[in-house]
């Protein structure tokens, strides 16, 4: 009897983290880091590497409002730094967790800035790390020496990275990133990927400056393995020298994003977004909230 329910036990774990893996991986995917659009492009693109100010400092945790335990939460950290006026230098440590699946990401960036003329400027960025997928048994309400979760968190820690470039012309920019290289030389079969992964990324934006007050529309595309391709649509207002912003955007996932940006001092600002659940999540989750704050330091003239 003590052997058939540890045998049952062993079973739902296996099932729990195998459910948790799916969830957590089609969530990202499908709706990404809202931040990525106007406030911290840097977090998918490394190509922003050391584009705005010396030393930029964000730090954000998006939780979401699932109606089932073990809700997925993100947190993240990023710095980057403009070491030349050509050469950007970043750092992005990303910790995923849903259920009893804990991922982290580490990665660090390097970006070279080349001015083809008085008004272009084309980045190139690339970002090297390690990703870890493990069980956090500090989440188990059982038995924590089954072997199934040992096999789990034996797995090797893999080398990933991103790669980015952005183009900009005046108050034009044009950007495409490949983000997770693993995706495209993992064996997933040993590495227990799901499908809906995340494949390339483009955006076109444009600045318009009214009366005070700066409008940026912006078109952005996103092809995922195992799901149609996803168009975002938004806009940035950015008001009274960029203290306050507001923005909003349309994703072809049938979500949207809502965000409020506002700034606390000269050097630091911080922003709160809501986005409602695509219709795969509909019926498992109403939506996510995030929020970001950033730091300035040794703040000079922006150089991009």
């Amino acid at each position: 009897m003590i052997h058939k329910m540890r045998m049952l036990n062993s079973i739902k774990v296996l099932l729990s983290v195998a459910f948790v893996a799916a969830a957590s991986n089609l969530k990202a995917q499908l709706n990404p880091l809202a931040t990525m659009y106007f406030q911290n492009q840097y977090v998918n693109n490394p190509a922003y590497a050391g584009t705005d100010k010396d030393l930029r400092l964000d730090a954000g945790i998006r939780l979401q409002d699932n109606r089932m335990p073990g809700a997925p939460k993100t947190q993240f950290i990023t710095a980057t730094y403009a070491l030349t006026d050509k050469a950007g230098l970043g750092f992005n440590l990303n910790a995923e967790q849903v259920g009893l699946i804990k991922k982290v990401r580490t990665v660090a960036t390097y970006a070279y800035h080349l001015p083809l003329n008085a008004e272009d400027r084309i980045s190139f960025g690339l970002s090297l790390g390690f990703t870890d997928q493990l069980v956090d048994y500090n989440t188990i309400n059982g038995q924590v020496n089954d072997g199934t979760l040992g096999n789990f968190n034996q797995r090797e820690t893999y080398v990933d990275g991103d790669f980015g470039v952005r183009y900009k012309r005046k108050q034009f920019t044009l950007e495409g990133a490949i983000p997770n290289l693993s995706n495209f030389y993992r064996d997933k079969a040993k590495t227990g990927s799901a499908a809906n992964l995340a494949r390339y990324y483009a955006a076109a934006s444009y600045q318009y400056y009214l009366a005070g007050t700066v409008l940026e529309p912006k078109i952005a595309f996103r092809a995922v393995d195992g799901f149609k391709d996803i168009f975002d649509v938004g806009l940035n207002v950015r008001f009274v020298d960029d203290k306050l912003n507001l923005f909003g955007l349309y994703h072809t996932s049938q979500s949207a994003t809502f965000g409020i940006a506002a700034k606390l001092a000269s050097n630091m600002s911080m922003n709160f977004m809501y986005t409602s659940a695509t219709a795969v999540l509909a019926g498992e989750s109403s939506g996510s909230y995030e929020i970001n704050l950033r730091l300035d330091l040794f703040k000079k003239k922006n150089k991009h």
